[in-house]
Parts: structure tokens; C-alpha cells; sequence
């Protein structure tokens, strides 16, 4: 993502810059993961299972795989995926730890060790769960954006201490670092309204008046379609 600053930019603003792109690209990307099929199929790497009197990790004896291509258009398909469990005598346990972590669908595929399981709709409390992982994300990714600027400017304290830029250079290249965090904490607010937005749904509703106005301008930016 590109980041529009009026004025010319100088070296410090420039590593700050590419660095708080790469943050709003990062951004977008962990909160594509909430609350999608890859989300759910996470919550199978935490789960455990007694066997042969040890506690060990359903992924120890198993691999989570994707459906087959040529099946992946389908709703059925992209709805479900497949778990391979290595030891066919420990399946029927396998089958009842996943039902307990909240996978109600579990199907043996026939003539074969694989499970095909099927992704609950999300209830009430999981979006908003999803809800408020989106805001933890948002709030991390705002604090790293901080953190740049902070480090572009003790770069350019050190600078002038050191005699290495004039002050008439780093009035301007403070400017820059504010206008740089500004434009990232802006767009941060809006992609996460966005995403909460998309998974609330119906349930959606502003939380004061600042989220309702940063709702008018995500409504006329590029982000509305987002997720």
C-alpha cells in the first residue's frame, strides 16, 4: 500500500515511510485471517488428545490439508477442509476430540483415514470475539506505526548532535514523520472498521460518533471493499 505526502520527502521519512507501508500491508493481511476458514483451522493446531496414556497434539498424529483442487469452487468445498490422521485405530477418538472443540460435522471419507470437516457457522459471542480481535490488531498495528516515527526521530536527534544535518533539515523531516503517521493511523482506523463492518454484518452498529464519522469517508474510499 502507498502512502501520498505532499512535500518532498528526505531519507528519514523515506525508511519510515516503506517501513509503515509494509505495516498497513501486514494489516490487511492478519485481518483477512480473522474470522475465515484458515481461522477455524487454527483452532485444530491447540487441540489435544490422550494417546497411549500421553497427552500429545492432535497435529502429532495428523496433518490438516486442503480440500482437492478441482473440488475448491464449491460451497460445500470452500465450507470444509480435510484432517489426514496418521494411525487409523486412534480415528474415532480423533473424531470425538474435534466435536468437542466445537466442529458438529465430522465425516470419515470412505475407504480412507481422512476426516472431511464441515465449518460451523460462527455464533453470537464468537463475532464478537472476532470483533474484538480486529480492534487488538488495529491497536498493535497503530502502536508499531508510533514506534517507527519515534525511531525516525531519535535517528534525526542523533543526526544533528552528531553535525551530520543541519536544523533547517529537520524541522521538515519531523513534519513529514507526522504527516506519514497520520495518513497510517487514518487508513488503520478505517481498514479495521471495515473488516468489523464485514464481520458483524447485521449485528454492526457504531460505537460513538468519531467511528460513525470515520464510517462516511470508509464509505468513499477504496477500502469498502475490502474483505
Amino acid at each position: 500500500m502507498k502512502i501520498d505526502v505532499d512535500s518532498p520527502l528526505d531519507s528519514y521519512s523515506l525508511a519510515a515511510m516503506a517501513r509503515t507501508e509494509d505495516t498497513l500491508s501486514f494489516l490487511i493481511q492478519d485481518l483477512g485471517v480473522v474470522g475465515s476458514k484458515e481461522a477455524f483451522k487454527n483452532v485444530l493446531y491447540g487441540v489435544r488428545l490422550v494417546v497411549e496414556g500421553k497427552n500429545r497434539r492432535l497435529t502429532d498424529f495428523s496433518e490438516i490439508v486442503k480440500m482437492e483442487e478441482g473440488k475448491s469452487s464449491t460451497r460445500e468445498n470452500k465450507d470444509s477442509f480435510i484432517v489426514n490422521v496418521f494411525r487409523e485405530e486412534i480415528i474415532p477418538n480423533v473424531i470425538k476430540i474435534i466435536k468437542e472443540a466445537g466442529f458438529k460435522t465430522v465425516e470419515r471419507i470412505k475407504n480412507s483415514t481422512q476426516l472431511c470437516i464441515k465449518i460451523p457457522e460462527p455464533n453470537h459471542n464468537q463475532l464478537i470475539e472476532f470483533s474484538g480481535e480486529v480492534k487488538r490488531i488495529e491497536r498493535a498495528a497503530i502502536s508499531r506505526i508510533a514506534k517507527i516515527k519515534s525511531d525516525a526521530v531519535q535517528r534525526i536527534k542523533s543526526a544533528l548532535e552528531r553535525e551530520y544535518i543541519e536544523p533547517h533539515l529537520a524541522v521538515p523531516a519531523k513534519s513529514n514523520l507526522e504527516d506519514i503517521q497520520k495518513f497510517a493511523v487514518k487508513n488503520i482506523k478505517l481498514i479495521g472498521l471495515r473488516k468489523r463492518k464485514s464481520i458483524l454484518g447485521k449485528f454492526f452498529s457504531y460505537a460513538d460518533e468519531e467511528e460513525k464519522r470515520i464510517g462516511q469517508v470508509l464509505e468513499k474510499s477504496s477500502y469498502r471493499n475490502l474483505f
